[in-house]
């Protein structure tokens, strides 16, 4: 969740790790407070919904991810 994705992606990040981040199945029309963090600092995002792809414009859609 918020409290331990997005720190662990920031400190990856510091220590040049790459980060993959796979958007919750959850919201499927706008954006959560851990996309929004993580977001502009990984270098791959992943989105579960095609209509997500509209608001993280450089995410790939990976279909349902559980």
């Amino acid at each position: 969740g918020t409290h331990t994705a997005g720190p662990m992606c920031i400190l990856g990040k510091i220590f040049k790790s790459k980060i993959i981040y796979i958007e919750t199945f959850a919201n499927r029309n706008r954006k959560t407070a851990t996309g929004r963090l993580v977001y502009p600092i990984a270098d791959l995002f992943i989105v579960q919904w095609e209509s997500m792809l509209e608001l993280y414009t450089n995410a790939v859609y990976g279909g349902w991810i559980y």
